[in-house]
């Protein structure tokens, strides 16, 4: 789910929830992974995403996988879209890297 969350210095910036959908009625915080449309070239470990009427997105935008964080429920603005199956699969490579998962 690609959502709005806040970001540096108050600006609003999208973000993808990380969180396994089983654990998201029950908590009050959820992990997410803050995008940005600055990309860099750590395409292993940041997905770049092109945007489209599914996700939402208004300009080519980088997962920053590497700075993944807790955000609180009531701090989410609102969901933007949803990611491609394509995508999610980069994404879970990117988090496997990042986590240290991947051997």
């Amino acid at each position: 789910m690609v959502m709005v969350a806040p970001g540096d210095l108050g600006k609003p910036r999208p973000a993808i929830i990380v969180q396994a959908d089983e654990l998201r009625a029950d908590v009050t915080s959820f992990l997410v992974c803050p995008m940005s449309s600055e990309v860099q070239t750590l395409h292993y470990a940041r997905p770049v995403f092109e945007p489209s009427v599914g996700n939402g997105l208004r300009v080519r935008s980088q997962v920053m996988v590497d700075k993944l964080l807790p955000l609180r429920r009531e701090r989410i603005r609102r969901t933007i879209g949803h990611i491609s199956e394509t995508e999610r699969d980069h994404l879970d490579r990117a988090l496997l890297i990042v986590l240290g998962l991947a051997r």
